[in-house]
């Protein structure tokens, strides 16, 4: 199994007042190659079967995308 790491400048936010487990998930979206690289990871998620963590994962990818996407026009 080939795990592949992608690297972005992006920020995940949590919640304070709630426990990091708990927390939801928040990506923002700095850079158009971070833009490109969420896009990637959202088809690689969907590809396959995912863990809970992944699902959130998914999930806060999907909103930073559209954040985005009407940010930038596109969509």
């Amino acid at each position: 199994m080939v795990f592949l790491e992608i690297v972005m400048k992006t920020h995940v936010q949590h919640d304070p007042a709630e426990r990091a487990s708990e927390a939801p998930t928040r990506i923002t979206i700095e850079t158009s190659e971070d833009y490109a690289l969420a896009l990637r990871r959202i088809k690689a998620l969907n590809r396959s079967q995912r863990s809970q963590s992944e699902e959130a994962e998914l999930e806060a990818l999907n909103e930073a995308v559209r954040g985005w996407d009407s940010r930038h026009g596109a969509g």
